[in-house]
């Protein structure tokens, strides 16, 4: 045996997933129901948290219902927001999310418990295999295509090999910067962020000021931007974008700059006035949207790791989620074509379609609105023209919540309406 491989014990699987958050935990459960074998791993230990937005869209609730872990996590203390309010300087709308008979809610919940009780949720299928504190050091490369991964742990060296690696490794994934490396694999294009993010929670907000409501607010002051629900043990978790020019003085005094920060704005301040602040304060820090194409012979990108959006529209858990479910789909045919060996791009290429088809509207809308301070025309348009029909608020909102099939909005009477409101500016 050579040298190098000395000290590793390989094993064999039918997918590799590296990172095992939403993104990773979502796509073995989808695996495991079809019989496969899935290695899923982490570099952290659980329970553990991570800077994140807590909101899981209407999109990527469902994608939850999907897997059947909704129940447990609103056992685990995740409330589900049945309504969604929007305000600007000049719109203000709100729309319901349980409608018609249909069951369209979201939900928020603290990543510390999300994320452990996905992994439960994993765990509970004999066919997958969780590893914690277990740190991909190198992938496999084999004929140009990625065949598994090499990783370390306290005790030793281990080589895993299959016929598809998920990196679902996070923003600053190991599996896409060692394709890139190796093959020139996952190519990215980054659009900075113009804005910085800090959160944190609070406690005593009565509900008669803030109920299962997820509210936004933009340019409550020049490029500012607020986000607040309330999540698990009656807390609200609240958050505050701003021009990121700003971001040293804000570190200054970091409690007194975010309670003046969510004060400035049209509604959340009121809401968390006499609010405690429970715990110390999160920053995302400075960040870039960023997309990769997330295909490469043998390997997959998902979460963070293929598209990081702006976290001032909540939308991460619901890209993730809703990538899982396209891998979900699509997994089957990759699998009875490889017949054991690694699935070529070719195959891998039709995950690379489904997600740039179903999610890069909502992804480009997001970057449209986070390059610049200043909300656009068209995107101010669509606000004030959802702000003065109640059918276009519920529209927006769907838009907003990741419901909204390809293609279907602005429907055309919405087009209308915004030409409406554009005449009338």
């Amino acid at each position: 045996m050579p040298e190098s491989r000395q000290h590793f014990d390989a094993q064999n699987f039918d997918a590799i997933i590296v990172g095992a958050r939403v993104a990773g935990t979502a796509a073995a459960i989808f695996l495991a129901r079809q019989h496969r074998r899935v290695l899923l791993i982490d570099k952290a230990s659980f329970p553990s948290d991570t800077i994140s937005t807590h909101i899981v869209l209407s999109g990527g609730a469902r994608v939850l219902g999907q897997l059947g872990v909704l129940e447990m996590l609103e056992q685990s203390g995740a409330v589900r927001f049945s309504r969604m309010r929007s305000i600007g300087p000049d719109f203000d709308y709100r729309g319901d999310l349980v409608h018609d008979g249909l069951d369209e809610r979201g939900l928020c919940l603290s990543r510390i418990i999300m994320d452990a009780k996905m992994i439960e949720a994993a765990r509970s299928f004999e066919s997958i295999q969780f590893r914690d504190r277990l740190r991909v050091t190198d992938l496999i490369i084999e004929n140009r295509a990625i065949a598994g991964i090499r990783a370390e742990d306290s005790t030793d060296r281990h080589e895993f090999r299959a016929p598809l690696t998920i990196g679902a490794d996070g923003m600053r994934s190991t599996i896409a910067r060692r394709g890139e490396e190796k093959l020139g694999a996952f190519p990215r294009i980054d659009v900075p962020c113009a804005r910085a993010y800090y959160y944190a929670y609070f406690d005593g907000v009565d509900e008669s000021r803030l109920g299962d409501e997820l509210v936004t607010e933009f340019e409550s002051s020049p490029g500012a931007g607020n986000l607040v629900c309330r999540c698990e043990q009656g807390r609200i978790v609240a958050a505050t974008a701003f021009d990121a020019v700003e971001l040293h003085s804000f570190r200054i005094d970091l409690e007194g700059n975010l309670r003046r920060y969510l004060d400035r704005s049209f509604a959340v301040g009121r809401i968390l006035e006499g609010a405690t602040l429970a715990g110390k304060v999160f920053s995302s820090g400075l960040l870039s949207n960023t997309c990769r194409d997330p295909a490469a012979a043998g390997a997959l990108l998902l979460g963070d790791a293929g598209l990081h959006v702006d976290p001032l529209f909540g939308q991460g858990h619901s890209l993730a989620l809703m990538s899982a479910a396209i891998v979900g789909d699509l997994a089957p045919q990759w699998f009875d074509a490889s017949r054991g060996e690694t699935i070529p791009a070719i195959a891998l290429a039709e995950f690379t379609r489904r997600r740039d088809a179903e999610l890069m509207p909502f992804y480009k809308a997001s970057v449209r609105v986070s390059r610049e301070l200043a909300l656009d025309k068209g995107t101010r348009m669509a606000h004030r023209a959802a702000a003065s029909e109640q059918w276009a608020a519920d529209e927006m909102i769907r838009f907003a919540q990741m419901l909204t099939p390809r293609g279907s909005f602005p429907s055309f009477r919405f087009a209308r309406l915004m030409a409406k409101a554009s005449r009338a500016a």
